[in-house]
């Protein structure tokens, strides 16, 4: 007994291990995008970030980040995920295990060992391996460690599913009881859980019948509404004296005497020997202690200064609004397409109803595609890519489908439950979400509690398959190697191709993108600059560098999503975050209350300029000094119907340049969109990553801050400095090994863009083509093209610069690119022949340029379907069958 329980042990510890370390050996070496920067930073100093906060993993944070082991911190805040999610892999195994024997028995003989035990390490790291689960696996977020919960309740109710005739077995619905609050403090994903719990109970404990069960339904959805939204909306918000309307002191002592209530129900029950309402009061006392995490987020929210305060949750009624996340609005269950947002109104039209959205968006491309993604395959790595079977065959996705029929037929009552637990986790949790179309980035994480469910049933399937082996095998050694044979050949086809696949995708061990782009964002501005910020990316990366390792805290970052909201404005001008300068605005504190959008026609507006401003930019021009100003349109941004307006962000970053008259340097980041910038586009001067704006207008191809520029992306070996320094990163941009996402190849973009503009400066302004040609290498030299590709358009463009500058050998290597794109649009759309960047006149150009003229002829036949009129084709065509036969005649070959 003791070797079956070392076999099982070790096959568990094995699991773990196996998923540890691919997930540390593909851990980022620093911060990457999205929110992972802001919980870092949250982490670090115990902040409050955007609604609902997760304090638990914000304090587990600020506890492991605390411990020395690696030096950078972001690793450290990584590890969590890592190690969550290596017991989440390994708890998968041990639940797997529980229910095979649940239905086939305890194995006796070595081969029925290795069917249970082979099967669930197989089941197990199909969850570990795919690509939602690894990806979350290795950054700071929250699905890693809320996963564990989950894990952890499944395996205890597991743990009493066998021990439930034993004294004392209610410690485990206790332990669940107190893990499901405290999951509440990282995420609701684990509340889910709750409906399973109790359905596990029922069949163990409980005679089946239509009465019983319908009795335990309603148990079941009752015990769901008191934690969700009972303990976690209801009690905070009657704590501030409200309870869905109703107002008054009394609401206040409500929560005071439903504690005191179960207080003395534990009592009452105690006493009397009533074990169920024991356990039930004891439940909720410990769902409430769990869920007391939060007390954290109001008393962090009171930080004089705290750099970073989302929502300024620092009284009852301000908590209770971020608990409910009030600031992203409500998203009704019944209608489907509701939102009035620019970005989605025009997609509606695509769909017939709010059914046919429902499903087609919702739940078919929201949630079926990214669990075919997880055990199929996904076609490629951008955004709404969709499902290929050429790599795993659908060989995972098939076994799984086994698994769910075999489990349901060998052991309904406990497949049941899980089924339930998939579904809620799922197609229940899309619907419940209600997600609109466009999202700004895949939602797949959210659904990797189905997932865990899903990668069981493949263990099961393989033990469906085991098991017909079993029954057909005439001979003991056949079934012995049907066993082996089976096993080996699903570890290859399914864990290990996984591996294999997923390997370079998930690789960001090497992946600095999100860190240098802060940094290099941060260093383009001058000493206690003000920067404004489009979203996620230009701006949590950015706080993970200024609040957790120290670099340049003297610039203000606006945030220009969050500069709508009137907690955030009063922050700006009112904070002196890390001893940073106030932000300069002019609305006094009731004023910013009030804000709102206004009614806007297009206008003329004036910025006054003071002398002393244009002797700080160094302008003499009388011309421009003279007018004392600048005058620029300010557009509307947004419609109500036919009503114009613009939005508070539009008033604030008015106001704020107003308010600094000229005093700070002012910036915008080149990510932030045009209708942003308020109509001050001539005065914004290209600074790199981001736009400077100065009181002169900036002309179009000298409107550039040349030195500046200069020394951010020609400088080599840099060492980052926390204080002003010039020189941008670009490390690992040219490593072929590492992988970078559709995001982050994107934002090389815009390095490309500053390098381009500085050559064309020298070239155009400077006359010196040879540093052009400087500026252009150090491009190619730092970000590759055959590394990362770029748009084909631009990249004609850099190809016919290095012409000009004398690499010819670059040129060639950008038109062989250009080349492909170009052949790869007219396969896809031959009729594309009336914009200046036609993919054939671009191939023309090429195919003249190297004196191919048998293919420039090809192109200019193709173009003459479309034109067949057209006499200026017939005559070029004719002019190069003329050079194609001189050239023939003197023998000279045709370069390719």
């Amino acid at each position: 007994m003791q070797q079956k329980n070392l076999a099982h042990r070790l096959s568990a510890f094995g699991v773990f291990l196996a998923s540890f370390i691919v997930y540390y050996l593909t851990l980022p070496p620093t911060v990457v995008f999205w929110d992972v920067g802001e919980f870092i930073a949250a982490a670090h100093m115990l902040q409050v970030p955007h609604p609902p906060g997760s304090p638990f993993f914000l304090l587990l944070g600020r506890v492991v980040t605390m411990i020395p082991f690696v030096t950078d911190i972001a690793v450290r805040a990584h590890m969590i995920s890592a190690l969550s999610s290596a017991i989440t892999v390994m708890l998968l195994y041990l639940v797997t295990v529980r229910l095979i024997v649940s239905f086939r028995g305890k194995p006796v003989s070595v081969f029925d060992r290795l069917a249970v035990y082979g099967s669930s390490v197989i089941g197990a790291l199909s969850l570990g391996y795919g690509f939602t689960f690894w990806f979350s696996a290795t950054e700071a977020e929250v699905y890693g460690l809320s996963m564990l919960f989950v894990a952890l309740i499944v395996w205890l109710i597991m743990r009493w599913y066998d021990h439930s005739n034993e004294p004392h077995n209610e410690k485990y619905i206790l332990i669940i009881a107190y893990l499901i609050g405290l999951s509440v403090g990282v995420h609701l994903l684990a509340v889910l859980t709750i409906f399973t719990v109790l359905m596990i109970v029922y069949f163990k404990r409980y005679e089946i019948n239509r009465s019983t069960f319908i009795l335990f339904s309603l148990i079941a959805v009752t015990v769901f509404f008191i934690v969700y939204p009972g303990v976690v909306k209801y009690l905070p918000s009657m704590l501030d004296g409200e309870f869905r309307g109703v107002k008054g002191d009394f609401v206040t002592y409500i929560p005071i005497l439903l504690i005191l209530g179960a207080l003395y129900g534990i009592y009452t029950s105690t006493k009397n020997k009533q074990k169920i309402l024991n356990v039930a009061f004891i439940s909720f006392l410990l769902i409430v202690i769990g869920y007391s995490t939060y007390t954290m987020v109001i008393i962090r929210a009171n930080v004089p200064d705290l750099p970073m305060n989302e929502n300024d949750p620092s009284n009852m009624a301000r908590l209770v609004s971020y608990l409910n996340r009030e600031q992203y609005g409500d998203a009704p269950i019944m209608q489907r397409r509701y939102s009035q947002e620019p970005m989605h109104a025009p997609t509606w039209q695509n769909y017939s109803s709010d059914m046919d959205f429902m499903w087609r968006y919702q739940i078919n491309h929201m949630y079926n595609r990214y669990l075919l993604w997880n055990y199929v395959g996904s076609e490629g790595d951008w955004q709404d890519a969709g499902v290929s079977w050429k790599y795993t065959l659908g060989i995972p996705f098939l076994i799984g489908l086994l698994g769910l029929y075999y489990h349901f037929r060998k052991d309904w009552k406990m497949a049941l439950p899980f089924f339930v637990l998939f579904i809620a986790m799922g197609v229940l949790l899309a619907l419940y979400q209600n997600q609109q179309e466009p999202q700004p980035r895949e939602r797949d994480y959210f659904y990797v509690g189905s997932f865990f469910v899903f990668s069981m049933w493949i263990a099961i399937g393989l033990i469906a398959i085991i098991d017909y082996i079993k029954k057909v095998a005439k001979k003991e050694n056949s079934y012995k190697l049907g066993t082996i044979g089976t096993l080996s050949v699903f570890l290859f086809a399914i864990p290990l191709n996984m591996v294999k696949i997923n390997w370079h995708t998930l690789d960001r061990s090497k992946n600095y993108v999100a860190w240098d782009y802060s940094y290099n964002i941060l260093q383009t501005c001058e000493k206690d600059a003000l920067i404004f910020t489009n979203g996620d990316n230009d701006t949590f990366p950015l706080w993970y560098l200024q609040d957790v390792e120290g670099i340049r805290r003297d610039v203000r970052i606006v945030n220009l999503s969050l500069v709508n909201t009137d907690w955030y404005i009063k922050q700006l001008k009112n904070y002196k975050p890390h001893g940073a300068k106030k932000v300069p605005i002019s609305f006094s504190d009731a004023q910013i209350s009030r804000l709102q959008p206004i009614i806007w026609e297009p206008r003329k507006l004036e910025i006054p300029v003071s002398q002393e401003a244009y002797k700080k930019f160094g302008i003499t021009d009388t011309a421009i000094t003279n007018k004392s100003k600048i005058s620029f349109t300010m557009p509307n941004t947004i419609t109500f119907g036919q009503t114009k307006a613009i939005k508070v962000q539009d008033i604030m970053v008015r106001d704020i340049i107003m308010a600094n008259k000229w005093e700070r340097p002012i910036y915008f980041a080149v990510t932030v969109a045009p209708d942003s910038k308020i109509g001050l586009d001539d005065y914004l001067w290209m600074d790199g990553l981001a736009w400077r704006l100065k009181p002169i207008p900036a002309p179009q191809e000298t409107g550039i801050q040349k030195e500046s520029m200069e020394a951010n992306l020609i400088t080599e070996n840099v060492v980052p400095s926390k204080e002003p320094q010039y020189g941008y990163l670009f490390r690992h941009l040219n490593d072929p090994t590492t992988y970078f996402d559709e995001n982050a190849v994107r934002l090389t973009i815009n390095y490309r863009s500053a390098f381009i503009r500085l050559a064309l400066y020298y070239q155009n302004v400077d006359r010196d083509l040879e540093k052009a040609k400087k500026a252009l290498e150090r491009m190619d030299s730092v970000i590759p093209l055959e590394i990362i590709e770029f748009d084909w358009r631009l990249a004609a463009d850099v190809m016919s610069f290095f012409g000009k500058v004398g690499l010819p050998e670059k040129q060639e290597k950008y038109s062989n690119y250009v080349e492909k794109k170009a052949w790869e649009l007219i396969d896809q759309n031959p009729g594309d022949i009336s914009n200046y960047y036609s993919p054939y006149r671009v191939l023309l150009d090429i195919y003249e340029s190297r004196k191919d003229y048998a293919k420039s002829i090809d192109i200019l036949n193709r173009v003459s379907i479309y034109f067949p009129n057209d006499p200026t084709i017939k005559t070029r065509i004719t002019e190069l069958r003329g050079l194609m036969k001189a050239q023939a005649d003197t023998g000279h070959k045709i370069p390719q």
